[in-house]
């Protein structure tokens, strides 16, 4: 402790509380360098469950103070700006006119700004856009809160008693020092009453064990922190460890706490930034700057874990024209020369995170850079039961979870946190225990799909079913259609054919052609069945249209397998819509190629109509068929098939009775 805090705590005696909210402060901001350079920090602070933010933010000024003239002087002269930040919507939410004056204001007066949040989604964007970095409060430490017991409460404990301490919120701790000497029976009042849990304490939050739905990423990161081990025990060499991933996935699926978990499993530092931070701090020298900056606070605290946020706006070379080129290259150029060398990055393993892992430069995505890509999937229903146990914290533990876990399908992690949040707020607010009912009242309520808008869908899902074990190469995993919808999602988010594609050394026109089949087979059945078609193969990037005219285009213009063996474009481009808006005669072709396939899939079901109308029957009565339930209709003659049908009409009057007379 320096003399100048030595001597505001002898003048000016903190509780328990301030004193914990001190070292913690001092802490985390150990690993801002902002903090010890002449220009004043602006630092984004998420307290979590951590101090009040008042204390927090007298333990910010403390640490900001030079002298005793400024310690006297502190209230009269404020030393930093404390922006007032709440959730977006409350009746108390900040204007961005505001935020801007008070920011302008701390600049021009060359004073400090912080955030101070409880949560990280409070932070004003205009004020992440400026921010030197955001940082997150951990729990005090066993040396934190021995210290505390000492200078606040005048009890000496143990180091060993203050690590078993640790385990506790700081309420807890707060109550237990509230009593001196007496403790100990404080806390074995808070063990009796504590709920039965199997929730890990919080020092294993974040770990690669806790965390539900990584599958392969969670396997990574466990192999990662065996070779890590072994290498900080001088028995692997660097060049072995694995020293980089990609992690892609929808937003809400858990990659920021993936890079936690893995460096807590790891027991290793985490230091994390974004692309955005590196761009907010100017020009491209500036940006290049900041990047280098980070690698080399890395370099400081290895072994660590460096989280790079938001790293598709790093953009790809391929991709890039015009002014923009320059910077776009530069900027490549820049990060791959701080990705570079296995001296310069030991000890230091790089998680990058994206939504969109096809506008990352492949440059970056080589060995001894970012080595693997690994996509996190939205939770299966088995691991969104378990992310709601782990946010709810042994409560509601003796209820059946499965119906809530049922109505959240398509829902990240990120989305069943805040409804577990939610829920807590509105049971707070009424001064009472969390409720089952709680939960359900928050519940997204589906709409409902008519008969004849399911059976348009079983009809469209049905179709790919059958080109694609006809035609194309690959496993059916399983074939579904959705009764209900999320109001905000689309028709087209009622149905899907999952495959599991077969790894091929090369992949021939021929493969290409059966998959543009596989696209476009859902709207041919669609036209044989009603006539026409209606609009859901199209509109997204993601649609079947627009993945068909992906494919047809890189045929054509990338992969050789057109009319002629020119190369206009690199696989996996952005700018595929604007090569053909420039180019008529390509579009011609690839116009040429989509039709070609939508006949040819035409054929394929009119040729099996009755194995079509099968599956579409199938699919009305049960929703779901495995891979191997629609390659037994595919190969069974009518007679088998109608028997099939008629097998899960029983079973589905069986399942009725059953469901009857358990609630009768």
């Amino acid at each position: 402790m320096s003399d100048i805090l030595r001597h505001y705590f002898q003048k000016e005696k903190p509780s328990f509380h301030q004193f914990l909210a001190h070292c913690i402060v001092r802490r985390a901001l150990r690993s801002v360098p902002e903090m010890k350079l002449s220009e004043p920090p602006v630092v984004g602070i998420v307290a979590g469950d951590n101090p009040p933010v008042d204390e927090l933010q007298d333990a910010l000024t403390l640490l900001l103070l030079k002298d005793l003239d400024r310690l006297r002087t502190r209230y009269l002269e404020p030393l930093a700006v404390f922006l007032e930040c709440e959730p977006a919507g409350t009746k108390t939410s900040r204007t961005l006119e505001r935020t801007q004056e008070e920011i302008l204001f701390a600049l021009k007066g060359k004073k400090a700004i912080f955030a101070v949040v409880e949560e990280e989604e409070c932070i004003p964007d205009l004020f992440r856009a400026i921010a030197d970095t955001v940082v997150f409060l951990d729990k005090p430490t066993a040396r934190h809160i021995r210290a505390a017991f000492s200078y606040c409460v005048g009890v000496e404990i143990s180091l060993e008693e203050a690590e078993q301490l640790t385990r506790y919120s700081l309420f807890d701790l707060t109550l237990a020092a509230s009593r001196g000497k007496s403790w100990r029976k404080v806390v074995e009042a808070i063990e009796e009453e504590k709920p039965k849990s199997n929730r890990p304490t919080e020092n294993d939050v974040f770990s690669l064990e806790t965390l539900a739905g990584l599958g392969e990423a969670g396997e990574w990161g466990r192999e990662l922190a065996d070779d890590l081990k072994a290498w900080q025990a001088g028995k692997l060499p660097w060049s072995d460890v694995n020293r980089g991933i990609l992690v892609a996935g929808p937003p809400g699926t858990g990659k920021t706490s993936y890079a936690k978990a893995l460096a807590k499993s790891c027991d290793v530092e985490l230091i994390a930034t974004s692309l955005a931070q590196w761009q907010s701090a100017g020009h491209l020298g500036d940006l290049l700057k900041a990047m280098r900056k980070t690698f080399a606070e890395a370099r400081k605290k290895a072994p660590c874990v460096l989280f790079l946020d938001e790293f598709d706006s790093v953009g790809d070379r391929r991709a890039v024209s015009g002014d923009n080129a320059y910077y776009v290259i530069e900027k490549i150029n820049g990060l791959l020369e701080c990705l570079d060398g296995v001296e310069n990055r030991e000890g230091i393993v790089v998680v990058a995170a994206c939504n969109h892992p096809e506008f990352v430069d492949h440059a970056l995505l080589r060995p001894g850079r970012l080595e693997k890509t690994i996509w996190i999937p939205l939770p299966d229903r088995p691991a969104r039961e378990q992310i709601l146990r782990w946010h709810l914290n042994g409560a509601l533990e003796g209820e059946d979870l499965a119906v809530i876990a049922d109505r959240l399908e398509g829902h990240s992690g990120a989305d069943i946190e805040k409804l577990v949040r939610d829920a807590r707020r509105a049971a707070r607010k009424e001064k009472r225990e969390l409720r089952y009912e709680d939960l359900v009242v928050r519940l997204p309520n589906k709409i409902a799909l008519s008969r004849d808008e399911l059976k348009r869908i079983a009809v469209h899902e049905a179709g790919h079913a059958i080109v694609q074990a006809m035609a194309c190469d690959g496993e059916i995993v399983q074939l579904k259609i959705e009764p209900e919808i999320m109001p905000n999602g689309g028709i087209c988010e009622a149905g899907s054919l999952e495959i599991r594609q077969s790894v091929l050394k090369g992949r021939t026109r021929r493969d290409y052609e059966a998959q543009l089949m596989v696209h476009l087979a859902g709207l041919t059945a669609e036209e044989l069945v009603f006539g026409e078609f209606a609009d859901g193969g199209g509109g997204s990037m993601g649609s079947d249209l627009a993945s068909a005219t992906r494919i047809a285009t890189e045929m054509e213009a990338s992969l050789g397998l057109g009319d002629n063996l020119v190369h206009l474009i690199s696989s996996g481009t952005n700018k595929i819509p604007e090569l053909l808006l420039a180019d008529p005669a390509l579009r011609r072709r690839v116009e040429a190629m989509l039709d070609k396939a939508y006949e040819d899939a035409r054929a394929i079901i009119e040729e099996n109509e009755g194995v079509h109308r099968a599956l579409v029957d199938a699919l009305m009565l049960r929703n779901k068929l495995t891979g191997k339930e629609v390659l037994e209709f595919v190969s069974a003659t009518e007679a088998e098939r109608s028997e099939r049908l008629q097998n899960l009409k029983v079973g589905l009057i069986h399942q009725s009775k059953l469901a009857a007379s358990s609630h009768g």
